[in-house]
């Protein structure tokens, strides 16, 4: 029996989104028109096959985030594994939103990085990282009512494609400017902060457990997530807190605790990050 939930915004005449989960219990082929403009698709968890154009399929897996520009109507082929859910996030920005210059310089930021299909589409793909994750969590769990909520998602939305695409070239420049092995060290490092967020190790013995210096690991930090490494964990543990709270999973005092805060900086950082409270949030 097939699953599908899914919540659809329309936030303008030519800006689209949609999130929700499907499951299907047979592999499921779906043909769908690709409009010109821009669609960022964060897969969240699941796989997928997609074919641009009648390109070769490429797979996909969770969680990934696809940017796929176009600047003329495609088709888009998409196949779903059976019995595996697919949790997804999809921005779709119509080419008018763009501009034309704006399309003519992301067109060649992209045009590096990206597998360019028959029609002339570009689809870039990276890892999921936590700004994105930040960004799908505060749209997912809305914080405002009213008609100001449509301004709300507005905004977010275009954020989380700005990321998106920041992310893809960011990251395209990092891989070329770090060893491999200094890569997967770095990442090694990122995965023992996630894993002891509420007491992490020291940035000395965090550089120790992955075999890089401070520096190297540091600099390793700011070249592929943007961030310092403990200025991602911030960002991290507040991401999380922010999922358990606004979902009910936990109250606030317990979501900070599972984060690694006390309740009163947890309060100010959270404010300060999100620009609400995280009471409101219940």
């Amino acid at each position: 029996m097939e699953s599908a939930q899914e919540r659809f915004f329309m936030l303008s005449g030519a800006m689209i989104l949609s999130a929700g989960v499907n499951r299907f219990d047979e592999p499921k082929r779906v043909n769908v028109a690709l409009r010109a403009g821009i669609k960022t698709v964060v897969l969240l968890s699941g796989r997928l096959q997609i074919s641009i154009g009648g390109d070769s399929a490429r797979e996909v897996c969770g969680p990934t985030v696809l940017v796929i520009r176009s600047s003329a109507d495609a088709a888009r082929d998409q196949v779903f594994a059976a019995n595996v859910p697919i949790r997804y996030l999809i921005v779709q920005m119509d080419e008018s939103v763009l501009g034309s210059q704006t399309a003519a310089a992301l067109d060649q930021s992209l045009e590096a990085l990206a597998t360019r299909g028959g029609t002339g589409a570009r689809l870039a793909s990276r890892p999921v990282g936590h700004a994105l994750r930040a960004l799908v969590a505060q749209i997912t769990n809305c914080p405002i009512r009213g008609p100001e909520r449509e301004l709300y998602l507005c905004g977010k939305a275009m954020q989380l494609v700005a990321v998106a695409i920041s992310s893809c070239i960011s990251d395209a420049v990092c891989d070329a400017n770090l060893a491999s092995r200094d890569i997967e060290r770095i990442r090694r490092a990122r995965d023992i902060l996630v894993a002891t967020m509420s007491e992490p190790p020291s940035l000395e013995a965090l550089a120790q457990q992955v075999g890089l210096n401070v520096r190297k690991l540091s600099a390793g930090f700011r070249s592929l997530y943007g961030a310092s490494v403990f200025g991602f964990l911030q960002e991290y543990r507040l991401e999380q807190a922010y999922q358990l709270i606004s979902t009910g999973e936990m109250s606030v005092s317990q979501a900070a605790f599972h984060v690694g805060y006390g309740a009163a900086h947890f309060a100010t950082i959270f404010r300060k990050r999100f620009g609400v409270s995280p009471s409101r949030l219940r």
